[in-house]
């Protein structure tokens, strides 16, 4: 049999360990050789914890004596305190009857804190030297019973109170109502607090599901509901009628000093929407210094709506006139050479350019490179373009990228997200940019708007561009329709736009109009640059809105200015169409 190593075998230090767990492993020898010295430390941990539970209480007593001297405290306070905190010597409660400072009480201080902070404590009376086993008595919260000695009573106490008080002190009183914990404050006479009415039961609070909107956030107010004023009734017809000298007049009058708007801001916009119409720059700024000055707010700003109409004017396209014969055909496999082809005879035609993909079938990488190019070309440029069989162009490229297959070349993508820009789809853009940023995990490129216009035919889909414009020399209206998705061939709203001066008949105008709607169900005006229109024009397009609501169709005119929306109120189109100020 083999010898035993040098030391005690591994299963008697595993016994021992058992035997006393809080020892650290390394010290199991030493505990197990030096017994005496394990319990001198045991003995002076005890020590250490005692003095710490001894200065803590004393610490508790030193202020709760304080605030005795501080404050004072009556008979039934000192009672209910005496259940959370140590041993108050009996002659030292009686010598706060009153609020009076006794000089036991100060002494009992002195004590306290000559015994915290040692001998470099100052105290200002001679201290008394305390008997053997003071600092190891227990410090269990008893009744008001004597901390020192309770056989002599205090001298302080017997020249203070009376000789009923001072019997009624020395009797141990009844336990208080409620055990207070270290350091609260004593027992209120005040009546018990209530929670508000507006709050649930703790209990039934508990099982209240989870619920964000219990404080009510903000919502950020709605545009106030346009109303008939017939104070700014002058005014307006004055505007509608041309008469602008008139309807200035009549503004200023309202809101001079001493008027009766000169504290109304909503006319004062209204003034300033009449200098913006009529382009006097001079008298808005006037009128600005002293908006900011009586409502310390800052005036609105300038902006000249003739100046506007004049350049949206030079910008104006020509109508897209009828397609003729188609101006390039696609192969069935379009390479570079063909699209250099397309980008020469198209250079060289008058538009609008019909461009026909029906018979294409595949594409070379090179080539989606090149037309992805021209393509973008082609969206900074005011171009008209009609599509045959555009759709198929879509869908075949929608089927050469599918979604997830990383070993399809980029360029087929970025060709798809171009062709979709140039024909002016931004909701597929999205949809596809989002696909592609799956497949790569790259940031697919942003949209842009684009300049050119582009009607694509086909079977199931037809996406138009900004639609005809009309200009008269007194009329000016532009409309555009909104874009189609795939899964949505109908628009179910379109925009139009409203500029100009509208005067006289102006049938051909919302015939235009009408022509443009489609099956939308919301109509959306837009009026900027809507400068004027008299009563003969507003009795014209409020039939247009009332046939519109007889067809199920809601009517909106947005950003219109003051004068203008004013004068749709004073003519009943409020009634029957929503009407939109625009803030600025």
């Amino acid at each position: 049999m083999t010898e035993p190593k040098d030391g005690e075998s591994f299963f008697r230090k595993v016994a021992r360990f058992v035997a006393n767990p809080t020892t650290e492993w390394a010290e199991i020898n030493s505990r197990q050789d030096d017994p005496e010295g394990d319990l001198a430390k045991a003995e002076l941990r005890a020590m250490v914890d005692r003095k710490r539970r001894n200065d803590f209480v004393r610490k508790r007593e030193l202020d709760m004596l304080r605030r005795i001297r501080r404050e004072g405290l009556s008979p039934e306070q000192l009672a209910a305190l005496g259940s959370a905190t140590s041993q108050l010597d009996e002659g030292e409660r009686g010598s706060e009857l009153n609020s009076k400072i006794d000089l036991g009480v100060k002494a009992k201080i002195d004590e306290i804190e000559q015994q915290m902070v040692g001998d470099a404590f100052a105290p200002t009376q001679l201290q008394r030297q305390h008997p053997p086993g003071f600092f190891e008595t227990s410090t269990r919260p008893v009744h008001f019973s004597t901390t020192l000695n309770a056989e002599a009573p205090s001298a302080a106490l017997d020249n203070l109170a009376s000789a009923a008080e001072v019997e009624r002190l020395r009797t141990a009183p009844p336990h208080a109502a409620a055990t207070m914990g270290a350091s609260m404050a004593p027992l209120s006479d005040a009546k018990p607090s209530v929670l508000p009415p507006a709050l649930p039961p703790l209990d039934m609070a508990l099982d209240l599901p989870l619920n964000f909107d219990v404080v009510p956030t903000p919502r950020a107010s709605a545009a106030p509901e346009l109303v008939h004023d017939p104070e700014l009734d002058e005014a307006v017809i004055a505007f509608a009628n041309a008469d602008y000298d008139s309807c200035e007049r009549s503004l200023i009058e309202l809101t001079r000093p001493g008027g009766l708007r000169n504290l109304h801001g909503d006319t004062w916009l209204v003034l300033f929407d009449h200098y913006r119409a009529t382009g006097q720059a001079a008298k808005f700024e006037a009128l600005a210094l002293d908006y900011v000055h009586l409502f310390g707010l800052s005036a609105p700003q300038w902006f000249s709506m003739p100046k506007l109409v004049a350049e949206a004017a030079r910008q104006v396209r020509a109508p897209v006139g009828k397609a003729g014969s188609a101006s390039w055909a696609a192969p069935a496999v379009l390479s570079a050479d063909a699209v250099a082809l397309l980008q020469t005879r198209c250079q060289n035609l008058p538009m609008p350019w019909v461009l026909d993909w029906a018979p294409l079938r595949q594409l070379d990488i090179e080539a989606c490179g090149k037309l992805r190019q021209l393509f973008r070309l082609w969206a900074g440029q005011q171009i008209d373009m009609s599509w045959l069989s555009g759709d198929h162009f879509l869908q075949l490229l929608k089927e050469l990228a599918p979604i997830s297959m990383r070993e399809v070349d980029p360029q087929l993508w970025m060709l798809r997200l171009e062709a979709l820009r140039l024909v002016n789809r931004p909701d597929q853009f999205d949809e596809v940019a989002i696909d592609y940023c799956v497949t790569y995990e790259i940031s697919p490129p942003s949209w842009e708007h684009t300049l050119c216009r582009v009607r694509v035919s086909g079977a199931g889909l037809s996406t138009h561009g900004p639609a005809t414009t009309l200009q008269t020399e007194l009329s000016s209206t532009a409309f555009m329709e909104s874009q189609v998705t795939e899964q949505a061939p109908l628009p179910t709203r379109v925009q139009l736009e409203l500029s100009g001066q509208l005067s006289g008949d102006i049938s051909e105008t919302l015939r235009l109009m009408t022509a443009d709607l489609g099956e939308s169900a919301a109509i959306n005006v837009i009026c900027p640059k809507l400068i004027r229109l008299d009563f003969m024009a507003a009795g014209d397009l409020l039939n247009w809105v009332l046939s519109r609501r007889s067809e199920n169709r809601s009517v909106t005119f947005s950003e219109t200015h003051r004068l203008v929306a004013y004068f749709f109120a004073a003519m009943g189109i409020n009634e029957h169409a929503t009407i939109k100020i625009r803030q600025v």
